[in-house]
C-alpha cells in the first residue's frame, strides 16, 4: 500500500509538473506573439525604404568613358589648383559626382611652392569640389616630401587633406609611418593620426 501510494504521489507530481511547463510555455507564446507580429509589420512596412537605402550606397555608372577630364578652380585662400584625369564616368545614381580612372592634382601654395597628387582611381563632387582618392595614392610636395597611402580625401574648396589609412612618407630629414594624416589650410600644419612612428636620418 505504502509503495502504491508513493508512486502515485510521484506520478502527480509528474503530471501536475507537465501542466505546470506547458502553462508556462503558452503564457511565454501569448507574451511573445505581439512582439513577432510587431516585428513582421515594421519588416514589411519599412521594407522597400529600407532596399531602396541600400540601393542608394551603390554605385551606378553611364556606359561610356569620357577621356582627358580637366577642372581649374582657386580655393579660399586665392590658391589655384587643377584636376585632371585620362578617363572619367559619370556615377548616375548620385548627382554632380564623377569617377576618374588615374587622377591627378596640382595645387599652387601660397608660400610659392606647389604640392601635386596621383592615384589610381577617384570620386569627383563637383559642386563641393572634394576628391576621394583610391589606390597608390602618391602626394609630392616642392620641399621634397613625399606621402604613400591607399586613401586620402581632398577638400579642395577648403584647402584640407586628410586620410585614415595607413601611410609612409618621407623628406631629406625623417621618414615616417602613421594610421593617418591632415594637412590644413596653406600646407604649413601636417599632423600624424593615430599610432606614428618617426625615423630621424643621419645627418653628415
Amino acid at each position: 500500500m505504502r509503495k502504491e501510494k508513493i508512486l502515485n504521489l510521484f506520478s502527480s507530481k509528474q503530471i501536475t509538473s507537465k501542466y505546470e511547463r506547458s502553462l508556462f510555455l503558452r503564457k511565454s507564446y501569448y507574451k511573445l506573439v505581439p512582439f513577432i507580429l510587431g516585428f513582421l509589420f515594421i519588416s514589411i512596412f519599412f521594407w522597400p525604404s529600407i532596399y531602396s537605402g541600400h540601393q542608394k550606397k551603390e554605385i551606378v555608372l553611364e556606359n561610356k568613358k569620357t577621356k582627358n577630364f580637366r577642372f581649374q578652380g582657386i580655393d579660399e585662400f586665392n590658391q589655384p589648383f587643377f584636376i585632371h584625369a585620362t578617363k572619367y564616368q559619370k556615377i548616375i545614381n548620385d548627382e554632380n559626382k564623377l569617377l576618374f580612372e588615374k587622377p591627378g592634382v596640382e595645387i599652387n601654395l601660397k608660400t610659392g611652392k606647389w604640392l601635386t597628387m596621383n592615384a589610381k582611381e577617384g570620386v569627383f563632387d563637383i559642386e563641393k569640389q572634394t576628391l576621394e582618392v583610391m589606390g597608390d595614392v602618391l602626394f609630392l610636395h616642392s620641399d621634397g616630401q613625399q606621402i604613400d597611402t591607399d586613401n586620402a580625401v581632398l577638400d579642395l574648396k577648403k584647402s584640407q587633406i586628410y586620410g585614415s589609412k595607413k601611410l609612409f612618407g618621407k623628406s631629406e630629414a625623417i621618414s615616417f609611418s602613421s594610421e593617418g594624416f591632415e594637412l590644413e589650410r596653406t600646407g604649413k600644419t601636417f599632423q600624424l593620426i593615430g599610432k606614428s612612428k618617426i625615423k630621424f636620418k643621419n645627418l653628415e
